[in-house]
């Protein structure tokens, strides 16, 4: 199935699972772009999926930076060494 070039309020809301409110709120406050086409609000799928990456690459960037914090494996066994901080320049640059 093809995804659609564009989506409303509700599209969006399923896209990112949040509220359809909460993504009026980030329309209004122009952290999502979005054109009023009659009544509704029309957003381009690719900008939803753009913000959603910017939003994955931050708080993993942010996760990684927090001193201090143990990173597991995935077989949950402790790591032996300490692996320093990763560069956030590389991650802020993908934004």
């Amino acid at each position: 199935m093809r995804t659609p070039e564009t989506v409303d309020i509700n599209g969006a809301a399923d896209l990112m699972k949040i509220h359809p409110k909460t993504v009026l709120d980030m329309i209004n406050s122009g952290a999502l772009p979005a054109a009023r086409i009659g009544r509704a609000y029309v957003l381009m799928t690719k900008d939803v999926l753009d913000y959603i990456q910017q939003q994955i690459i931050h708080q993993t960037a942010e996760r990684l930076a927090i001193k201090g914090r143990r990173i597991r494996t995935p077989d949950k066994r402790p790591r032996r060494t300490r692996r320093s901080p990763p560069n956030l320049d590389r991650y802020m640059k993908m934004l």
